[in-house]
């Protein structure tokens, strides 16, 4: 008897799974963040998840990519997001698809804005003597070489594309957040602030840490018994952990 009322409880704990997915360092690659998050969406067990990030940005696609997928999941389960030390550039795009985001005091946030860069060494090549020969197939095969500048023709469109690219961001931000245009032009300056700020400026709910996003977790999802799982994890760990 004592042994079927345990597994019976630990059957419905595992029922009750928050997945907590990290996204820290550079975003470049998003393939298994976004795998993740796939499985979390379609995962009967898992009924909210909270995203965790330590990171400065990254790539604009990749990060608009992964929150592609954040904005799927939080349309059929609670997404919570927590800021450590760096939630920044792409990386607060991605969590501004969250339901709910908590954010330290003095987390290191906002950056928002694009930014594309042509290196030329064209000066260098030539005070070193060095000549370099290109053959192409494709007449923007060597869009971004160092070895050449850009015409002026590339440059209005690499400034066109990062005026178009900014302001898609602006809207994801100022729809995710509900913000008002004064709000959204304070919010748009490329600058850094810090967690607190970020209330301020109604890009972040409040001011907590995990536990806090655990609490809003359980709460939002209406799950009073639940297990904390990471993606690495498998149904028999998961259900170990269950027993525990």
């Amino acid at each position: 008897m004592f042994l079927g009322g345990w597994f019976s409880h630990a059957g419905y704990i595992f029922s009750n799974q928050i997945l907590v997915v990290k996204i820290e360092g550079s975003i470049e690659d998003f393939q298994s963040t976004t795998l993740a998050l796939h499985r979390a969406i379609i995962n009967p067990m898992v009924k909210a998840v909270i995203l965790y990030f330590n990171t400065p940005g990254g790539d604009a696609y990749s990060c608009l990519e992964i929150a592609g997928y954040v904005e799927a999941l939080a349309s059929v389960k609670p997404v919570i997001a927590v800021m450590g030390p760096k939630c920044a550039s792409g990386g607060y795009i991605i969590a501004s698809f969250a339901t709910y985001i908590f954010a330290h005091t003095y987390t290191v946030t906002g950056g928002i804005g694009v930014i594309s860069v042509w290196v030329d060494l064209t000066d260098y090549y030539e005070q070193e003597g060095i000549k370099i020969w290109v053959w192409t197939a494709g007449e923007e095969k060597d869009f971004g070489a160092e070895w050449r500048r850009p015409t002026e023709e590339e440059r209005e469109q690499i400034q066109s594309e990062v005026d178009e690219l900014f302001q898609e961001l602006l809207q994801m931000i100022q729809r995710n957040r509900n913000l008002s245009s004064e709000d959204l032009v304070d919010a748009s300056t490329g600058n850094i602030i810090s967690g607190s700020q970020a209330v301020d400026l109604g890009l972040v709910d409040k001011i907590g840490d995990i536990l806090s996003a655990e609490e809003e977790t359980k709460n939002l999802a209406g799950i009073w018994g639940y297990i904390m799982v990471q993606p690495e994890m498998n149904n028999i760990q998961r259900f170990l952990k269950a027993l525990i």
